[in-house]
């Protein structure tokens, strides 16, 4: 029996090295099994008990991204977003639930799991499936790595884990941050909220804005929350001139219309330059009070940097 490593290119996702037992491999065989160096697929586990599966290189991982969302929570309309790789192909799904007295983000995670992993068994996905999510309390109680205090969420993760058994899939979860998670958090939010927004929330939809898909992403995972920090605030950049960046404080207050520009000159008394950065970050499609903080985070930024 005999133990190797490899040592994989620190670009893969999930480990830059793998432990290998062979049994009953002769040595001389093992160069011509393992290349030198391996590339192109994410890599998470080898079956060491079939020589057959070792001859064929590393095992390629399906993965399944999900995401879900209530508005409003708890008791909102659900949303479940959900995208795999097949067999080398994208697939996407969503649906919804409607507003009931039980509904919040975190049944909307675990609904948007489940349902993800339905739609990839209904794929003919085999596994082994790589699970990816930005919510830490779902990957870290599937994982097994915190504990399930809700009877609700518990019942869920039993399900989920039944189902996973009762397919034979090999899975292994792994946390992402939001921004990498983008298509499953697109996917997942509600098309129909269950409260009417105010009327002066959105001066723009930012879907519909003419600025780059990057940025459109950017903000609404920002629109989706209600108290976004400094940090947040300052990670926001256009990242360059977009169409908003050439016009002027006229310009903007006209197009912005008369109540949000009342509300950008009672922020930002006698600072025309705050307003007209308040202006182009609504009709961005910023939330209008998301707005005035980002404005305000530039404006604390800058005077650090002058101190």
């Amino acid at each position: 029996m005999f133990r190797i490593q490899l040592e994989l290119p620190c670009f893969f996702p999930i480990t830059t090295s793998v432990d290998l037992t062979i049994a009953n491999t002769p040595t001389h065989c093992i160069n011509e099994i393992f290349p030198a160096s391996i590339s192109g697929h994410p890599i998470i586990e080898k079956p060491t008990d079939i020589l057959s599966s070792l001859l064929l290189g590393l095992v390629i991982m399906d993965t399944l991204n999900f995401d879900g969302a209530c508005d409003k929570n708890p008791g909102g309309r659900m949303g479940f977003g959900w995208v795999f790789v097949l067999n080398g192909q994208s697939i996407t799904g969503y649906a919804e639930q409607k507003p009931q007295s039980g509904n919040t983000n975190n049944v909307a995670e675990y609904t948007a799991l489940k349902k993800g992993l339905e739609h990839y068994i209904q794929q003919d996905g085999r596994g082994p499936l790589l699970i990816k999510g930005d919510s830490k309390l779902v990957i870290n109680q599937m994982a097994g790595n915190w504990k399930i205090s809700n009877t609700v969420l518990r019942g869920l993760a039993k399900q989920i884990g039944e189902f996973i058994d009762g397919h034979n899939l090999k899975v292994k979860y792994e946390w992402v941050p939001r921004d990498k998670n983008s298509v499953a958090d697109n996917l997942a939010a509600p098309k129909k909220s269950s409260k009417p927004l105010p009327a002066n929330r959105y001066v723009a939809d930012v879907r519909q804005a003419p600025i780059t898909k990057k940025l459109q992403e950017h903000i609404i995972r920002i629109n989706r929350d209600p108290s976004p920090g400094f940090k947040t605030m300052m990670g926001l950049k256009v990242g360059g001139l977009d169409i908003f960046s050439k016009k002027t404080l006229s310009e903007l207050l006209t197009e912005a219309g008369e109540e949000v520009s009342a509300i950008a000159k009672k922020q930002f008394v006698d600072n025309k330059t705050a307003q007209a950065s308040v202006l182009r970050w609504m009709l961005r499609g910023l939330a209008v009070d998301h707005a005035v903080h980002k404005v305000k985070v530039d404006l604390k930024i800058n005077s650090n940097n002058k101190s």
